[in-house]
């Protein structure tokens, strides 16, 4: 597998050679190949629960889980960039990806918007990996649009009602909590919205699986029926929920480190192609693969993780690392031809006679991971966000 990157090891300064050093001897020390060799072998984007829970608990001696966080909060005060070597490089090693909820989304988040009580009541959870997140903010008349959220909180009294529903929820079978966007007045504004802190073992919380096409249950719809939350379970103030949802969004589309995953992915397709003694059209699609995952490595340490793109950095990292992910994907089931369409155990069957999908796992990874330009606002919505930020410079 191939080392940190082509052009940036050898621009580091000492202290962060050093570092890098330590960070690869601690994966070798610590990342079991069985746990490695199973992460390859992933379908969904997220990767397997079970997995990600264990690579926790590998880390969570050294707090290496939340090194990124102040150290006040339980964290190691990591610069961005020591982040970003620590992330990049477990991506290459083939470490599972930890659970983004917590650590990356609301505990940044709580940071930021919480008072002292949410801060003490809530962060040391997610250091210790206590309780498990997951992200309401998508309904079925609300994708990428946000500002059209109709789950409703009403205020009665000393709580507030929550009615609605959300949909595409990863994780929601695991969760304990979930934050999420809620409107707190019948106006069709911004400023009608609310973000809360929402228990999901609350009466009325309800959800029902949603099978992805290839048969993997990652995501599923929650219904609210008269659940109540309390006051302090809002993060920031009653209709401030927007401001709230904007800082979130932005760790959602840039914070990732996805660099190391697709070099990952695309050598583990070429080490796949050389077996197979792929043609030469194949390896001209490789090689401009590997320039634009090159080009994206650049991108996104200059602007995720050195800085100096501002908001739009998010934006252009999210639309770049998804759509490398699909050609990855798409390049590895032409490798396949015809036969990498069916299972190898059950002939030209999807189901097995138990009734089990069978789909093989470069069509699953192809099936599964369609949903990431969709995913935290479609691409589309991206690109308009990026020209925007572009013409309000002129």
């Amino acid at each position: 597998m191939e080392s940190l990157g082509f052009y940036l090891e050898a621009a580091l300064a000492e202290p962060e050679r050093a570092f890098l050093a330590e960070v690869r001897a601690f994966l070798a020390a610590n990342l079991d190949p069985a746990l490695r060799a199973a992460v390859d072998e992933e379908r969904m984007f997220f990767g397997d629960h079970d997995r990600s829970n264990a690579w926790f608990r590998c880390l969570q001696e050294s707090r290496w889980h939340v090194a990124h966080w102040p150290e006040v909060h339980g964290g190691l005060g990591w610069s961005p960039l020591r982040n970003y070597l620590w992330l990049y490089e477990q991506g290459l090693r083939g470490a599972p990806l930890l659970r983004p909820f917590g650590i990356n989304y609301v505990g940044p988040t709580i940071m930021r918007f919480g008072t002292e009580a949410q801060k003490a009541g809530l962060l040391p959870s997610i250091v210790r990996h206590d309780e498990h997140w997951c992200q309401g903010f998508s309904e079925p008349g609300a994708g990428s649009d946000l500002a059209n959220v109709a789950t409703f909180a009403e205020r009665r009294g000393d709580v507030y009602v929550v009615n609605g529903s959300k949909i595409w929820t990863t994780d929601a079978q695991y969760a304990d909590r979930m934050f999420c966007l809620v409107r707190t007045r019948r106006e069709r504004t911004k400023d009608a919205l609310t973000f809360l802190l929402l228990d999901m073992r609350a009466p009325g919380v309800s959800l029902q699986p949603i099978r992805l096409l290839a048969g993997d249950h990652e995501l599923n719809q929650v219904f609210f029926d008269n659940v109540e939350v309390l006051p302090e379970q809002i993060l920031g103030e009653e209709g401030g929920g927007w401001q709230v949802s904007k800082f979130l969004l932005e760790i959602e589309r840039g914070a990732f480190v996805f660099g190391g995953r697709l070099r990952r992915r695309l050598a583990l397709l070429i080490e796949r192609a050389r077996d197979m003694r792929a043609p030469a059209r194949f390896w001209d699609d490789v090689a401009q693969i590997d320039l634009d995952l090159r080009a994206y490595e650049a991108t996104e340490l200059r602007l995720g993780h050195l800085g100096g793109g501002g908001p739009v950095a998010a934006n252009i990292i999210k639309i770049e690392w998804t759509e490398i992910g699909q050609r990855i994907d798409a390049l590895g089931l032409t490798l396949g031809g015809r036969d990498g369409l069916y299972p190898r155990t059950s002939g030209r069957k999807l189901y097995d006679d138990l009734g089990e999908l069978t789909v093989p796992g470069w069509l699953a990874s192809y099936f599964n991971n369609r949903a990431t330009t969709i995913y935290g606002g479609t691409n589309e919505i991206q690109r308009n966000l990026v020209f925007r930020s572009l013409a309000s410079r002129r």
